[in-house]
């Protein structure tokens, strides 16, 4: 309870108490105090569910208790009324309640803060489509997941304050859509190769009251250009007024461990009923600037920005920011028929080379979501050594959270808007709510600093379909949508030098998926297959492997663990491509045991990202990106994941973990089999991402054989520049007519004696043809298999029928 004095109170007959607090007032509606419960379509409303008041034992009484931030499944799961939806099949067995309308209800007393102040209604996403009431009031109805939406309930608010909460909110959720093509860009994609088809949705972002006086800040949008030591600052305000103002101004603090070290007055009139923004232009002196990890430092100021009348503040917000600019230059060594557009981020003028990840939401149900796991994840994805982190179509665009959290941790954040592999709407209907929801996530996400690319689409130009479809002119359109409202850079989509892509009009060597070796696994060799694409950027490439045991016994049924029971095929396992790939890697599919089958797999996954993404890194700046094809995954799977749904590292983590350091030895070889007595010949680079020389240091190399004794050394002293990538000199040796099984390359870098980072390669004695040809023929097996079974994972279990 608040101090008595803290208040001075006086009750009006309309607006209810008036409270000399100044400035924003907010109450978050976020936790476990609302209710839930399941009607059929239409009968809500029928019934009268919207008309219902607050009440100690009323209708409501015996609804299911339901979270916000959250989704109907884990509501529905909390109260019992689904099995675990992430165990065995159990999402199927969950389909249902996506037939039906989900209705909340939030009961409140509103605090005696907000007196005398207008009261605004935010929902910051709701996931798809709902209607909304307010003590019986219709207030509106909204469609699209990522965008804000609010509401003035200033003149509907009860303020009584008995001991039953007298005001009563009401949402009723309509059941999900089903056609991807209506809602594209509006709604993330729930189906695909890696998920069920189970359709999430909920009331997935905070609900807030905000109390304001005379105006309300919608939103604001800050740039920075650097100017040698001074950085030049464009700061626009937007802000909303319910009462005419004669003489106010905007005022602007920053921030360092409380210290104003700049303050910015600007006059400002406002009419009622208009939006007015404040456009300010200042310099900055001196400032501290945000760095990406491993560039420098990600200082954060303090922000504040308030509207002030004659002294009084009538409305305030606060953020973080961080000063730094974002431009993107042309990779070095393409002509311009090959590539068009610029791929070199360049931070506060400094290129960086992106070495990235694909990344989603911890969870596919929201309600499991939290802040603890977003910065469990992302401190794991430091860890790795992933300085950028992309998103897609598949995922929800993120949250406020997890772009504070990455601002924090100096990721850098490649956000693609919710467009994904389908031949899209062009109508105006359609194109009017694309264009709507564009603009509110790129107003609500643009002043994060780790903000650093918009993209269009996700896999849009890559079937026949695509091509005679007008989804180019939608990806152009939304780049233009987008324009007045940032200058982070714009991509239409990605892939563009998709065989579609080239035919649409895109030139050759944009950017590719590096997808193809994981799909068609067995029909080509790792060494074989990297080194011919050909891009100024690579956003997917990937490899797949098994969870831990114990992550596994979390989601698959005992009776299915080993052998390979139904359910393994259900969490996406593409059993064959992970045999193949162990073939590949290891010269044996790994099925002695279920042990040894995901020890293999997490080894086989790892050291196929280590190959590809060192041979895409040793090409900088001829390429600037590469990301691996994920970090995690939103539900229990077995596939492309190094840290598994229950935030646990697999194996090839450590993998991606040292190929991603941002100084690393790399040795560069033909191929990964050799037969005794034939001449092993590999390349040693230095990729070296810091700004940072290293001078007078020791690159070294040892030879092991397969019982890891030494057989050849060697040393050489260089000196490394900053962000670079340079070859150095050769390792050559006869493999040994004795030698059997694999042998390892290992590679250390020193100063002084001192170890910097080491790097290790495991390769086998073997026939790289003969190899070749039995992986060929699991290659050919496999598509047979799918051609007289099935492309779904029925095809692992062909007797599935005569148990019925």
């Amino acid at each position: 309870m608040k101090n008595k004095d803290f208040f001075k109170l006086e009750v009006g007959p309309k607006d209810g108490p008036k409270s000399k607090v100044e400035g924003r007032v907010i109450e978050d509606f976020s936790g476990l105090d609302w209710k839930m419960e399941k009607m059929r379509v239409g009968q809500g409303v029928a019934e009268g569910i919207h008309l219902l008041k607050s009440e100690l034992s009323g209708n409501n009484f015996s609804w299911n208790k339901g979270k916000v931030p959250g989704d109907v499944y884990t509501d529905l799961y909390l109260a019992g009324e689904l099995d675990d939806p992430y165990f065995g099949r159990n999402m199927h067995k969950a389909k249902w309640v996506q037939e039906y309308e989900w209705w909340y209800n939030y009961a409140f007393n509103l605090d005696q803060s907000f007196g005398g102040k207008n009261i605004t209604l935010v929902f910051e996403g709701v996931d798809y489509s709902c209607e909304v009431w307010f003590n019986q009031e219709y207030l509106g109805k909204h469609e699209g997941m990522f965008s804000s939406f609010e509401f003035d309930i200033t003149d509907l608010v009860d303020w009584t304050s008995p001991h039953v909460p007298v005001n009563l909110l009401t949402v009723k959720l309509d059941p999900p859509p089903k056609n991807q093509q209506n809602f594209a860009g509006l709604k993330h994609n729930f189906a695909g190769d890696y998920l069920t088809g189970l359709i999430p949705f909920g009331i997935w972002r905070p609900v807030k009251i905000i109390g304001t006086e005379k105006v309300k800040i919608d939103n604001y949008r800050i740039e920075y250009e650097l100017d040698g030591k001074r950085v030049n600052t464009s700061l626009k305000v937007n802000i909303n007024a319910f009462h005419s103002i004669k003489n106010a101004e905007v005022v602007v603090k920053y921030l360092d461990n409380n210290e104003i070290i700049k303050e910015v007055k600007e006059p400002i009139k406002f009419n009622r009923g208009h939006h007015t923004t404040a456009i300010m232009e200042f310099a900055l002196e001196e400032p501290k600037l945000w760095w990406p990890v491993g560039m420098g430092e990600q200082f954060l100021y303090d922000i504040e920005i308030s509207v002030v009348e004659e002294g009084r503040v009538l409305d305030n917000i606060t953020d973080k920011t961080g000063v730094r600019t974002v431009k993107y230059t042309f990779n070095p060594g393409f002509t311009q028929e090959e590539v068009e557009f610029p791929w070199t981020l360049n931070v506060n003028d400094k290129p960086m080379f992106m070495r990235s990840a694909c990344w989603t939401q911890p969870s596919f149900f929201y309600g499991r979501n939290s802040i603890e796991k977003y910065e469990s994840f992302l401190l794991k994805a430091k860890e790795a050594n992933i300085n950028n982190l992309r998103f897609f179509a598949w995922h929800p665009i993120e949250t406020k959270e997890f772009y504070d959290i990455c601002d924090r941790l100096g990721i850098t954040v490649w956000t693609n808007f919710a467009f994904a592999t389908q031949e899209f709407r062009s109508d105006k209907v359609y194109l009017d709510k694309v264009k709507r929801e564009v603009r509110s996530i790129v107003r609500e996400r643009r002043n994060h600093p780790s903000t650093v690319m918009w993209m269009g689409g996700e896999e849009v130009y890559f079937t026949e379909a695509h091509v005679h479809s007008r989804n180019r002119e939608l990806m152009e359109m939304i780049g233009h949508t987008i324009s007045d409202l940032t200058s982070v850079h714009y991509a239409d989509a990605s892939p563009l030098s998709s065989r579609e892509g080239i035919r649409m009009g895109y030139k050759p060597n944009e950017s590719l998926h590096a997808n193809g070796h994981y799909y068609a696994a067995g029909a080509i060799f790792m060494e074989d297959f990297y080194p011919k694409l050909h891009a100024a950027v690579i956003p997917e490439l990937t490899a797949a492997s098994a969870p831990n045991v114990e992550s596994l016994k979390k989601f698959i049924p005992e009776n299915e663990l080993w052998p390979m029971g139904l359910s393994w095929g259900y969490h996406m396992a593409d059993i064959n491509v992970l045999q193949n790939l162990n073939y590949e890697v290891h010269g044996s599919t790994g099925m002695d045991s279920l042990e040894e089958f995901v020890e293999y797999t997490q080894i086989a996954q790892g050291t196929v990202a280590q190959f590809a993404l060192e041979h895409f890194r040793r090409q900088k700046p001829h390429v600037s990106a590469v990301a691996l094809c994920h970090f995690n995954t939103n539900w229990p799977i077995i596939k492309w994941d190094i840290v598994d749904y229950y935030g646990v590292k697999k194996r090839s983590f450590d993998y991606v973990k040292r190929a991603y350091n941002p100084i690393l030895p790399s040795l560069e070889f033909a191929k990964r089999r050799y037969n005794n007595g034939e001449e092993f010949v590999g390349t040693m680079y230095v990729i070296n991402d810091y700004y940072k020389k290293y001078n007078d240091v020791d690159l070294e190399y040892k030879v092991l054989n397969n019982d890891r004794n030494e057989f050849k050394s060697g040393s050489i002293k260089i000196d490394v520049g900053e962000n670079v990538s340079t070859p150095y000199t050769k390792i050559e040796f006869e493999v040994p007519a004795d030698w059997k099984g694999f042998f390892y390359i290992q590679l250390a870098l020193k100063q002084n004696g001192e170890l910097i980072i080491d790097n290790e390669y495991r390769l086998l004695v073997d026939d790289q043809e003969k190899a070749k040809a039995v992986a060929k023929q699991m290659y050919l097996d496999m598509h047979k298999y799918r051609k007289e079974f099935g492309k779904g994972y029925y095809r692992y279990y062909p007797n599935i029928l005569d148990e019925l």
